[in-house]
């Protein structure tokens, strides 16, 4: 979920890469020939010069204007060092279907990034990806980074193989505190008296309210709240992502056809849980009320963020990691007024109950899974790459950038420059730098050993100070906040992921296929339950009937078959460690 950590992309840099099965066997001769990486200059300088230049395609899904790694200041500087350039080469359109599709017709390059352990599985199953148990044996900083990690990732394929990476971990509570859940405007906010929003209820009154009071915004039509539905993350994932909100579950199951009760320790049904039922009535109301934005079933990421950027949308849910950007557009385009701001919600029965919100704290993270495929022209040195950017060298080159230019050192400490504070509110610059563009390399949400965070902007010390706008700090200190996490650290707890988030069915097999169907079911209803009743009699009255219809497929098998591998791959992981 989505999968969503860069806090200040205007969205998320998708990269994936393949390889053809046919080249496998000459690939693992290359790779079992390959000197290994600890054998490797740490900066790679020494044989970059007497190596051809390796170009390595990356399939990205968003729009930018870097086509080639080497384009960035980054970028040249890892050419420099191993001579390898990535390609960045666009593929709009669904990425899970494409990903299918690839693996069926063997077509894939030769880095690939995978966005579920279920798609993970298929290729595992398929024998397309390289193992990684040798390399990590003679790659310690790779090792040391993933300590952790790596015992659960080998927990992810049927055979106790290492086959893959994942960016974004390991996690440090403190410096990545996720919670996604409303962008709302601040000029709304303060026309009604600051209100504290906290409960679905809240919302509906005030949107309804800031729509009246705003019918138009900078001479455009003003939107209620707006949402990216058609993203293949959308529908399945951010529909139903209210269970989050309160005090039992964690999304450490990602979206498909489960959630993780991370109170009770075990697996549960996701359409029949009744926060998801909660969220789908929520989102009818908004519909039926004006304020869901009728587009939101076919907008994409580019959609909604012009619309967020044009300041026109009252509210934007989830996807809330671009708001300072767009904010900072208001500001440059002349509307400082109209700035965003992430608020909390929650159903009524979570208000209700009022648990401590359980905020994930991810070990593992299936959304962004990376793995060499057997196809790869020179997979020694891919590894060489890997391996180097799990020193402190490539730690603090990929996320910190430059001593001098992006960060001084101040009493052991790095401090960012004034260019680096700047560059976080231009995504044209953070792309030219480079930062964002290597995350499959591996970027970590940990403190390096002066204490500070690789990526400088979580430092908690100052992450509001580079973060917000001054009417975003103004804003949170008329709601009584001392930051902009103050409300969620005070009523939610870190939830580490743990085992639970390496859990999936095995794809090729009968138990398989009626997961995919009950999610494909859940997908295609939810929909039909956001739009079309006209009362909440008759959204009960169809979700009864929905859910009549989806017992009939007997999705119970499916969550009774997570559970027992849940217990089987604790037992594991205890005679792993």
């Amino acid at each position: 979920m989505k999968a969503s950590y860069q806090k200040f992309l205007s969205s998320v840099i998708i990269f994936c890469l393949l390889f053809v099965t046919a080249c496998s066997s000459n690939a693992t001769k290359e790779s079992n020939s390959s000197e290994s990486p600890s054998s490797q200059s740490p900066s790679g300088q020494s044989s970059a010069a007497a190596k051809e230049e390796y170009v390595i395609k990356i399939l990205t899904q968003e729009n930018n204007q870097i086509k080639r790694s080497d384009e960035t200041e980054i970028g040249k500087m890892i050419k420099e060092k191993f001579n390898i350039v990535f390609d960045y080469v666009q593929t709009p359109g669904n990425y899970a279907d494409k990903l299918n599709l690839m693996l069926a017709g063997g077509d894939y390059p030769e880095i690939i990034r995978i966005q579920d352990n279920a798609t993970f599985d298929k290729y595992v199953q398929a024998n397309t990806l390289l193992p990684l148990d040798d390399f990590v044996a003679s790659a310690p900083e790779f090792a040391k980074r993933y300590s952790v990690q790596i015992p659960l990732w080998r927990l992810a394929s049927n055979d106790g193989k290492l086959y893959k990476w994942e960016g974004g971990v390991p996690v440090d509570f403190k410096n990545n505190v996720e919670v996604l859940d409303i962008g709302v405007r601040t000029d709304v906010l303060e026309q009604q008296g600051w209100p504290n929003l906290l409960s679905t209820d809240d919302y509906i009154k005030f949107l309804k309210q800031g729509m009246k009071d705003n019918p138009t915004t900078n001479g455009q039509k003003t939107i209620g709240m707006i949402v990216p539905f058609a993203e293949p993350w959308g529908m399945q994932g951010i529909s139903s992502i209210m269970y989050e909100k309160g005090g039992r579950y964690s999304t450490a199951a990602g979206n498909m056809g489960v959630v993780w009760n991370q109170v009770d320790k075990k697996f549960e049904d996701m359409m029949t849980n009744e926060y998801v039922k909660e969220g789908l009535g929520f989102f009818n109301r908004l519909y039926r009320e004006g304020i869901l934005d009728k587009d939101s079933f076919t907008d994409k990421m580019d959609q909604f963020q012009e619309k967020l950027n044009s300041g026109r949308a009252l509210s934007s849910w989830y996807v809330v990691w671009g708001l300072t950007t767009a904010n900072h557009g208001l500001i440059d385009a002349g509307h400082p007024e109209n700035q965003y701001i992430n608020m909390p919600v929650r159903s009524k029965t979570q208000m209700e109950r009022n648990e401590k919100r359980q905020i994930r704290v991810e070990d593992t993270r299936p959304y962004t899974i990376y793995a060499i495929t057997k196809n790869a022209k020179h997979p020694e040195r891919i590894k060489e790459l890997l391996a180097w950017a799990a020193t402190e060298e490539g730690k603090l080159l990929l996320q910190s950038g430059v001593e001098g230019e992006d960060y001084t050192i101040v009493d052991g400490k790095r401090q960012p420059t004034e260019a680096y504070r700047k560059n976080l509110s231009n995504v044209d610059a953070l792309r030219s730098k480079g930062y964002g563009m290597f995350d499959f390399l591996g970027s970590v949400l940990s403190n390096a050993p002066d204490g500070v965070p690789y990526s400088m902007e979580l430092n908690p010390a100052i992450q509001d100070e580079l973060q917000l706008t001054e009417g975003m700090r103004n804003a949170y200190s008329k709601l009584g906040w001392t930051s902009s996490k103050d409300y969620f650290i005070k009523t939610g707890e870190s939830a580490n992921t743990g085992v639970a988030g390496t859990i999936t069915v095995d794809t090729t097999s009968d138990l398989g296929a009626l997961h995919q169907k009950i999610v494909d079911f859940r997908v295609k209803n939810s929909a039909k339950l956001i739009i079309e009743p006209k009362t909440d009699e008759e959204f009960e009255s169809m979700y009864q009937s929905v859910i009549a219809d989806y017992q009939k497929l007997k999705p119970e098998t499916v969550v009774a078959e997570y559970n027992r591998l849940y217990q089987e791959k604790q037992a594991r992981l205890n005679e792993l460690k």
